[in-house]
Parts: C-alpha cells; structure tokens; sequence
C-alpha cells in the first residue's frame, strides 16, 4: 500500500513503516476495540465475531451465533469500519478503510473481504483458514487476494494459536505497480483464570513479519458479566479499554498511544443471540 503511506506522509509528515501499518495487510491487522485494547496482534483471542480474522481455527469451537460492528479513527486522517459475523464453523467479515479528500487530486479508500472457516479436531485441535479479497477503488482501483490457514490448541485455562499469512496469495496490481501481500507468521497463547465472579485473562503475542520486523504485544482482561477492563503494551504503544452490557448484547472502546502517531481511538458492539 505505497499509497497509504504517502497518504500519512503528505497529511502528517510521518511515514508507518516498521509500524506495523504499511503493506497490503494492513487492512486485516487493524482490529476493533477489544483488540486494540488488548495490545493487537492477536492469534489467541477469546472473543467472537472478532476470531474470524485474528484466528479462524477458533470457529471450530464456536457455539452460537455472534455479530460485530466497530469503527476507529486512525493517526487523525483515516477511517477504519468493520462489520463481522461469526457462527459454529463458519465466519464472514467487511472492512473499509479510507482518508476521504486529503487535496483535490488526493484520496485513499480501500475494502476487504474476509471469508473464514474452523473446523475442530477433537476436543483440543482445531484448524482453520480465512480468504481475504483485498480491493482499492482510490488513488488507483487495484484487487487482490491471500489466503491463511491457522490452528489452535486447547487444553484446560491454556489456548495457543498460530496463524501463517499469506502463503498463498495474487498480488495486488494497480497503475503499473505490483505488490506482493507481505506474508508472516503471528503466534500467541492467552491464559484463562476464574478467581470467584471474575475471570481473568492474560495475552501474549509476537508477529514476524517477512519484509518488516519482529512485534509483540501483551495485555490483560478483567471481566464480569456486565463489564471488562482491558489492558495492552506492545511495539505498537500502550492501550486501554472497557465493554460494558448485559446479556448478549455489548458496548466496546479501546485507546492505543503510539509512541510517535496520534491516538487511535476505536468503538464498536456485539451481540450473541441467545446468550
């Protein structure tokens, strides 16, 4: 996404790369306000539809439907909306990402598609894959498409996950210039406890990325019925977050602090029918 990155250039005088915000994936690695509250980079997460794209072998484990919606505004300039939903098995998410006119020759909005599967192999293994379809209508239409496949393991208050990006993919091509999806590998473990009526959750996840370096990111989640805390560090800079609601039906905000961008702020809800 060259054009993302002049984009940030011209508007703020920054570029993101090594940021862990340029190249074609940026779109599927923004996440919404739990995963940003939570550091990012998440590969073991504990939330639905949100798993679809931080690791889709979890559907596997999926019982019930779930649906999502977030938006986030991102280094001051762009717009980030997502639309997800989520089900045993199966999972399907909208994104959009776009700076509306930065001058009058000068716009960046791209969207994605991503279609995710999960299927569970016995009662601590499960594998998975997500297709995303990645399509640039500004400064220059472009499309292009990865697919990755990801597992989980399970096993009491531990889940491990790993998620192998991009090993199959077409690259994006758009006025003459062809980029390649990035390709990595994210790997995480999250720990689950149950000390009364709250439950805890500690993260911990690194990203290699094949043409960037090496991040990682760590947070906490203290939750209840009605209401979660979150915590996160991490290479991308410090977050923070909360959920508030009552049976299925939830509200989420999430901060991040980037040590050299401006504040990323991100909300968003979800709901589980029958919860």
């Amino acid at each position: 996404m060259r054009a993302l990155v002049l984009v940030i250039a011209l508007a703020m005088g920054v570029v993101a790369e090594g940021q862990g915000y340029w190249g074609v994936g940026d779109l599927f690695a923004l996440g919404g306000p739990r995963e940003v509250a939570l550091g990012g980079f998440l590969s073991a997460f504990p939330h639905f539809p949100e798993v679809l794209h931080a690791n889709p072998a979890i559907l596997g484990f999926a019982d019930a439907i779930s649906l999502g919606s977030s938006y986030s505004r991102l280094f001051g300039i762009l717009d980030f909306y997502s639309i997800e939903a989520a089900g045993a098995g199966w999972g399907l998410g909208v994104y959009s990402l776009g700076s509306g006119p930065l001058t009058e020759d000068l716009a960046y909005t791209v969207y994605g598609v991503v279609l995710a599967v999960g299927l569970p192999l016995g009662e601590y293994l499960g594998i998975g894959a997500m297709w995303k379809g990645f399509f640039q209508s500004e400064p220059g239409e472009a499309f292009g498409w990865a697919l990755d496949p990801a597992l989980v393991i399970r096993a009491g208050g531990v889940m491990v996950g790993m998620v192998f990006e991009d090993p199959v993919s077409v690259p994006v091509e758009y006025d003459g210039h062809r980029e390649p999806w990035p390709g990595g590998v994210r790997g995480g473990v999250a720990v689950f406890g149950d000390p009364g009526e709250i439950t805890l959750t500690a993260v911990a996840n690194v990203h290699y990325g094949f043409t960037s370096r090496l991040d990682y990111a760590g947070g906490l989640e203290i939750r209840t019925d009605r209401w979660c805390l979150r915590l996160g560090y991490g290479s991308l800079g410090f977050s923070f977050g909360a959920s508030i609601g009552s049976g299925g039906y939830k509200v989420h905000w999430g901060i991040r602090v980037h040590p050299r961008l401006p504040v990323t702020l991100t909300v968003g809800a979800s709901w589980e029918p029958g919860r």
